[in-house]
């Protein structure tokens, strides 16, 4: 065990303010993680492995002032620490606030490679059976990761605290083609905590649904295009509201002036029946946490509330620029990174409709059962995307399965034309890649937008 004293600590911090800053933290990490890739029956790769390091930070102003090491070495943190403060030009602002707790690094390993030879088993059975369910399938690529990451931090403000973060996932990628016609369906799991994550998401149940459905789109006829109203499934969870929206909610975004919801807090900027949150606290999601990467508790964050813009997500910079709240959303890849506001798991709330009513009122238009990738512009909010999986509806009913379409819009028109909201948000795991990439989970319930531009792919 690795032991930093309160006194070290403090020597620390106080040499980082030296040269200027207001505020200042230290970051420690450490990183175990196994995951294999099986493709056409194949094992392809298996990694296992750990890492850790230190990350140093000064805030002066508008700025930060950082670097990072990957050693926990006392006298090279001095020095490193020395060398940022040599980086600011300021005078001093700030005194570190005492400091009375030890950072206490147990490094025993908790992942190894014993731990997942049934699970390789289970998968190598899973990939074959695949296989075996039809000869249109011509590829299918099965991953499986997890990790455990250990985080510890202390501030100029005193603060102290740690937290252990253990992530699972695993993705079924299957490839089924008839003819001139090649067809993709995909799905990928994952959870924070200890449950396991075959008791929650059956391997088998999971590589059948892909398998189902990608042969299923083989049969699919060419979209409609132009101008119609959309339903979004729940099941199609929050890729439009994580990508499209809420980028825009981020507090280095409105600082910088780059958002197109900066200067709009108290303004209707949605539908009465859209309430949009962002919350790291609720167990189990892939976005899930007990402290930020900063030390601030998760907590709930409601962007929007019946249509009125509420609240903005922060890190320690930019709410100190913007005098507002923190929110518990400074995340970073790891400790080479600095810390920016991020989303945890970001939804839209849930309203009182059925999808049954929603279906219902539509006498032409698309059904999105599952969203593919795409590309957004956050400064104005303009976004294509993908249509993976979506359904022609006529007359309130689904018809046809649809292939080649993507849906076209911007993200605060879309959150305008929300008619309905149903009662079914589903929450779906995501990697989020601003800059570097941290895990996050995006929902919706099902919901009708009034009027979207279908394009082809």
């Amino acid at each position: 065990m690795i032991v930093l004293e309160p006194q070290f600590i403090h020597k620390l911090i106080d040499i980082l303010l030296s040269k200027g800053g207001n505020f200042s933290d230290i970051y420690i990490e450490e990183d175990e993680m196994f995951s294999f890739v099986l493709e056409n029956n194949v094992i392809k790769t298996i990694k296992t492995g750990n890492e850790g390091g230190v990350h140093l930070r000064v805030i002066s102003d508008d700025k930060s002032y950082c670097a990072y090491a990957n050693e926990i070495i006392p006298d090279k943190l001095e020095i490193l620490a020395g060398n940022i403060a040599d980086s600011l030009s300021a005078g001093r602002t700030n005194q570190a606030k005492n400091i009375d707790s030890n950072l206490n690094f147990i490094t025993t390993s908790k992942l190894h490679l014993g731990m997942y030879e049934s699970c390789i088993r289970d998968f190598l059975d899973t990939s074959k059976k695949i296989y075996v369910a039809s000869p249109k399938i011509c590829q299918a690529t099965l991953s499986f990761s997890q990790s455990f990451k250990r985080i510890w931090i202390a501030n100029s403000d005193g603060l102290v605290s740690s937290d252990e973060r253990q992530y699972s996932r695993y993705m079924i990628n299957v490839v089924a083609k008839d003819g001139s016609i090649t067809e993709t369906a995909y799905e990928g799991p994952g959870i924070t905590g200890d449950q396991n994550i075959f008791d929650l998401y059956p391997l088998e149940t999971t590589s059948e649904k892909v398998v189902k459905r990608v042969l299923a789109s083989l049969n699919a006829t060419q979209a409609p295009l132009g101008k119609m109203p959309v339903v979004l499934m729940g099941e199609a969870g929050g890729t439009m509201i994580h990508e499209a929206c809420g980028h825009a909610f981020e507090a280095d975004f409105i600082y910088k002036d780059t958002s197109i919801f900066g200067n709009k807090m108290g303004q209707k900027i949605a539908s009465d029946n859209v309430t949009v949150i962002d919350d790291g606290s609720i167990p189990g999601l892939y976005g899930s946490f007990s402290i930020d990467d900063e030390g601030v508790e998760a907590k709930k964050t409601v962007l929007i509330e019946n249509g009125v813009l509420k609240g903005y997500m922060t890190d320690r910079l930019s709410a100190g620029l913007l005098n507002i709240p923190l929110t518990g959303n400074g995340r970073r890849e790891s400790f080479r990174s600095k810390p920016i506001p991020r989303m945890s798991n970001t939804f839209i709330e849930n309203q009182n409709m059925i999808p049954e009513e929603i279906l219902s009122t539509v006498s032409n238009g698309i059904l999105v059962k599952r969203m593919g990738g795409g590309q957004v512009n956050i400064t104005n909010g303009e976004f294509i995307f993908e249509i993976s999986e979506g359904y022609e509806i006529k007359n309130g009913k689904v018809t046809n399965q649809i292939r080649g379409a993507s849906m076209i819009g911007n993200g605060p028109d879309v959150l305008n034309d929300i008619e309905s909201v149903g009662n079914d948000k589903c929450f779906l795991p995501g990697v989020c890649g601003k800059f570097d990439h941290v895990p996050v989970s995006d929902a919706q319930p099902t919901i009708k937008i009034k009027q979207m531009t279908i394009g082809g792919k």
